[in-house]
C-alpha cells in the first residue's frame, strides 16, 4: 500500500514523500483470546527509516455476583516513534491480542504491543495493556471503590506516547438508576468513554448486552445486575500497529 505524506507528519520541515505502509493486528476483532498478530519485518534496500504508530490492548471488565457495579477494564496506552535503520535489519511487530470475558471479581490484564529490533536485541517501541477491571461487591468511598486497587495511567515507550486511562464509575451500593460504568477507550480511537448499562435495569453480561469493547485498545465494560445473578465482563479489544516507511530513489 502507498500513499503520499507530509513531512510535517514526520517530523520534517515541509513537502510530501510516498510512503508504503503494512498494519499488524489480528483481524477476528470481536472474539475474545484472538491471540493477537505477531509479523517479522525485513527492513527493504533503500529504506533509511520507518515510523511505527501502535495501540496496546484493553485490560477486560470484571464479573459480577451481586446487586451492585463495577470499574471497567482501562485502555490500552498510544505510542508512535520514528526509527532510523539500513537494509536487511528486522523487527519483530507484535500487536496485543483481546483478553476473555472473566466471571471473576477481577477482570483480565490486556496484552501490550510492541516492535522488536532483532539487532538491537531491544524493543524499540512500546505501548502498555489497559489494566484490569474490578468488581468486590461493596460499597464505593470517595472517589475510590472498596477493595479496587486505583491503577494509574499505562505507560509506553518511544519518541511520543499517551497512556492509556482506567475505567470510571458512579453510583451507590443500592441498585440506583443512577449507578453506571464507563468503559475508556484508547487515545485518539474516538470518544473517550462509552458508558455501559446502569445497575437498576437488570442484569448486564459484558459481552452480551452490554457489547464488544471497542477496537483498537478499548477496556471491556465490568457487569452488573440488580439481583444475585452471575456473569461475565466484557473482553478488552486487541491492539494495532501501523507501520510506514519510504523507498529513497
Amino acid at each position: 500500500m502507498s500513499a503520499l505524506k507530509t513531512m510535517l507528519q514526520y517530523g520534517g520541515g515541509g513537502g510530501t514523500v510516498a510512503v508504503d505502509s503494512m498494519v499488524v493486528y489480528h483481524t477476528s476483532v470481536d472474539n475474545m483470546e484472538n491471540g493477537g498478530c505477531c509479523c517479522l519485518w525485513t527492513v527493504p534496500t533503500g529504506v533509511t527509516w520507518f515510523a511505527v504508530e501502535m495501540w496496546g490492548g484493553g485490560g477486560g471488565g470484571a464479573g459480577n455476583c451481586c446487586c451492585f457495579f463495577g470499574i471497567p477494564g482501562g485502555a490500552g496506552s498510544y505510542a508512535r516513534k520514528i526509527i532510523n535503520t539500513v537494509a536487511g535489519q528486522q523487527y519483530r511487530f507484535c500487536a496485543g491480542g483481546s483478553t476473555t470475558c472473566a466471571n471473576t471479581n477481577t477482570g483480565c490484564p490486556g496484552y501490550p504491543s510492541y516492535a522488536y529490533g532483532v539487532t538491537e536485541a531491544a524493543n524499540v517501541i512500546c505501548a502498555s495493556a489497559g489494566k484490569v477491571g474490578c468488581n468486590y461487591c461493596w460499597g464505593p468511598i470517595g472517589n475510590s471503590y472498596m477493595g479496587c486497587s486505583a491503577y494509574e495511567c499505562g505507560s509506553w515507550c518511544g519518541g511520543f506516547g499517551i497512556c492509556g486511562m482506567s475505567g470510571a464509575f458512579k453510583g451507590t451500593a443500592f441498585c440506583s438508576g443512577t449507578a453506571w460504568n464507563w468503559a475508556p477507550q484508547a487515545p485518539f480511537t474516538g470518544d473517550f468513554f462509552r458508558p455501559a448499562r446502569d445497575a437498576c435495569s437488570g442484569y448486564c453480561c459484558g459481552c452480551g448486552q452490554q457489547g464488544y469493547a471497542y477496537w483498537p485498545g478499548s477496556g471491556g465494560g465490568t457487569a452488573s445486575s440488580h439481583n444475585s445473578y452471575c456473569g461475565c465482563g466484557a473482553a478488552g479489544a486487541g491492539g494495532l500497529i501501523i507501520v510506514e516507511w519510504h523507498v529513497a530513489s
